[in-house]
């Protein structure tokens, strides 16, 4: 079973957000963007933990762009469910729910937090106010604890106190382990646990020196007490009981030289789940719950980003082996990690942004973006840890390759578009292949204002490559336009209307060209200190006469070098009046698109 949409009106930060989700839900976004409040809707509907009156909201739970007029509106908030119809106990807490019959078949559950019902009047204040949890479009098919019992969200908020909760008998998911431990032993094996726990206090307790200590200690009592109220004491272990002292067990690290207590922050957080991993496993198996919708904000908190993503792999189970049984649990994260958002499945991806025109924040997701398969291939396979910064970015700026990535950053600077303080990535796609890309920032995706930089590329007497490139990616924007008619310069001009921009020529010669020679000359100099005379003497008639360069020699010295290791190094010398122009119209047009 999964969340296929999530609805919430008039509530904290969303006026009306309506956003379908895939198989697992990774909810990111700015701070205060409303993450939390996301999480805290689902609450409403399926936290068994939460009291009637969590229940019962306050004016500061509505929507602020009411103003005046929150005592009166309605909260609304309601989660769709499906793929549960192979699950017979499922279709039995859901049957009364559903809206649409598939396939595949779809049910709702939502709360609603409204006017008292045959009230009569308007409401004067939240006493005229009750909340109702229903199944379906029936507010009267109302749901209560034993549905939320069974089909339970289990919350772990962000920076929770591992450790705290890992002392903490009440509160540790260690317990429900010691008490089926407890459980599982029988008579024999509890006496003979018993016996060398008496033997080891006889043991103890009558070493010489333990002995010696606890007469310290009474001869002490007598003297201040007199014999009269003095107590015998004795020094041994506490408790002997074998109940107790398995309620004693504490987890211990460092081949038990240490407790939790001493672990790091990251290492008590990743015990913390993995102990609330196998209690969910538990729960399942005993028969006391069918589905877990697990939370956990923000899970990168005191990891590192490698166990951050193998923590993520194996909550969303591609980290179990094959054929292995997934227990039924939906995973919901939300989280500021590009190494979570690296590897997150592309379908994953909920982001919330603050529309500051209306004074609210509005969701999309990458669920029904308009992917092939080979798309989610390619997005899956290249999208790493750089890449993943797309996710939390205001706008995108796709390039070719690495070249561009570290040397348009240095033109931003100089053209003064500060691209961190205005929220802006850079993102190489490692070739030319954009479509996938603008799918998954365009308006079926993500929705985020990119550009795209790419080279004309042509070729003898046929048309330049880049036509059908910007074909591909102007048919996913203009769907239903065909673009087949149109030449390469007549693409490339309805192109630059949405940001996608074409350079004459190789990024390399154009700069050579434009005013930095003697900068690339003594760059390629500095990494390539042995080159031949020959070279030597080219590359200075090169600087001399530019429009002499040999533009494929030129290439082939770069690349011995790198591309990437060359924009870096020319970087540093980069200014406004070399900026080709097609960088520099990039650079406007992502900096407008996202004022």
């Amino acid at each position: 079973m999964r969340v296929s949409r999530v609805r919430l009106i008039n509530f904290a930060n969303f006026s009306d957000v309506d956003v379908e989700t895939g198989e697992s839900i990774v909810i990111v976004g700015e701070n205060k963007v409303g993450k939390s409040n996301f999480i805290r809707g689902l609450q409403l509907i399926l936290d068994p933990g939460l009291s009637e009156r969590d229940r019962q909201l306050g004016l500061e739970h509505f929507w602020d762009g009411l103003g005046e007029d929150k005592v009166g509106a309605t909260i609304e908030v309601s989660v769709d469910l499906t793929d549960f119809t192979n699950d017979p106990r499922l279709m039995a807490h859901l049957n009364d729910c559903v809206i649409d019959p598939g396939p595949p078949m779809v049910a709702r559950l939502t709360y609603r937090f409204q006017p008292k019902a045959g009230l009569g009047r308007a409401p004067e204040s939240l006493k005229d106010y009750e909340y109702v949890i229903f199944g379906g479009d029936d507010p009267d098919m109302r749901i209560g604890g034993a549905l939320r019992r069974m089909l339970p969200i289990d919350v772990q908020v962000a920076l929770r106190d591992a450790e705290k909760d890992l002392a903490s008998w009440r509160n540790s998911p260690l317990r429900p382990l010691i008490e089926d431990l407890a459980a599982s032993l029988d008579d024999d094996a509890r006496e003979e646990i018993q016996d060398q726990v008496d033997q080891a206090q006889r043991e103890l307790a009558g070493h010489e020196e333990v002995v010696a200590t606890a007469e310290r200690i009474s001869e002490r009592l007598i003297a201040i007490a007199g014999g009269q109220h003095a107590v015998p004491v004795s020094l041994g272990l506490a408790p002997t009981r074998v109940d107790a002292l398995l309620r004693s067990l504490r987890l211990l690290i460092d081949n038990g030289v240490r407790g939790v207590g001493d672990a790091s922050l990251g290492t008590a957080n990743l015990i913390f789940l993995a102990l609330k991993s196998l209690e969910l496993d538990r729960l399942v198996s005993d028969g006391e719950r069918d589905h877990t919708f697990f939370v956990v904000e923000e899970p990168e908190a005191h990891l590192h980003p490698h166990v951050q993503r193998l923590i993520y792999r194996y909550f969303l189970g591609t980290g179990a082996e094959d054929g292995e049984e997934q227990p039924p649990l939906t995973t919901i994260l939300t989280t500021h990690s590009p190494h979570i958002a690296s590897v997150a499945p592309i379908r994953s991806i909920v982001l919330l942004r603050h529309d500051t025109a209306e004074g609210k924040t509005v969701a999309v997701s990458t669920a029904n973006a308009p992917f092939t398969q080979r798309d989610e291939e390619d997005l899956q396979r290249y999208i790493d840890v750089t890449r993943g910064e797309i996710f939390f970015s205001r706008g995108v700026i796709l390039v070719e390759g690495d070249a561009e990535r570290f040397i348009v950053p240095a033109f931003a600077e100089v053209l003064d578009i500060p691209l961190d303080m205005l929220g802006i990535t850079v993102c190489s796609v490692g070739g030319t292949n954009f479509t996938p890309y603008v799918k998954l920032l365009g308006p079926e995706g993500l929705n985020i204002p990119h550009v795209i930089l790419t080279d004309r590329d042509p070729t003898n007497g046929n048309h330049p490559l880049v036509r059908r490139r910007l074909i591909n990616v102007l048919d996913v924007i203009e769907g239903g336009v065909d673009h087949e008619n149109l030449d390469a310069d007549e693409v490339i001009e309805l192109a630059e209307q949405y940001g996608y921009f074409v350079n004459e020529n190789t990024l390399e010669p154009e700069l050579f060209a434009g005013g930095l020679a003697q900068d690339m000359q003594e760059v390629i100099r500095e990494e390539l200190p042995r080159l031949r005379r020959e070279t030597l003497n080219a590359l200075q008639q090169w600087v001399d006469d530019p429009d002499q360069v040999d533009e494929d020699w030129l290439l082939r010295l770069i690349e011995r070098i790198g591309k990437g290791r060359f924009a870096q190094a020319l970087a540093p010398s980069v200014s406004q009046d070399v900026c080709p122009a097609y960088i520099r119209s990039a650079l406007e047009h992502i900096r407008d698109a996202i004022a």
